[in-house]
């Protein structure tokens, strides 16, 4: 019986934790829309006009790209911002105009 208990508690616990990583995931995703004014595929760095401003973003191995980063392109990025301030692209999508 305490076996059980243990178990249900231990289940519920990594469900919760779970739960919140997304919530806290999905809650900070971010977007922006803008024109590439600078790429550096070997850093993983995309800087977009966006509103008159250049953003810098970063992306991983897990970002999904879709369509070819040029400068010039016109992208929408998904994206949270970190704690060290740097803004990761999750989902970049290149506009086929």
């Amino acid at each position: 019986m305490l076996k059980k208990t243990c178990a249900a508690a231990l289940f519920i616990a990594v469900a919760l934790s779970v739960a919140a990583a997304n919530a806290a995931t999905t809650e900070k995703a971010l977007t922006a829309a803008g024109a590439v004014s600078k790429l550096d595929a070997a850093e993983r760095t995309v800087f977009v006009t966006v509103a008159a401003t250049e953003t810098r973003f970063v992306w991983t191995a897990d970002t999904k790209i879709n369509g070819t980063l040029a400068p010039g392109a016109k992208v929408t990025i998904r994206y949270t911002m970190l704690p060290d301030g740097q803004n990761l692209a999750h989902q970049i999508t290149v506009s086929k105009n």
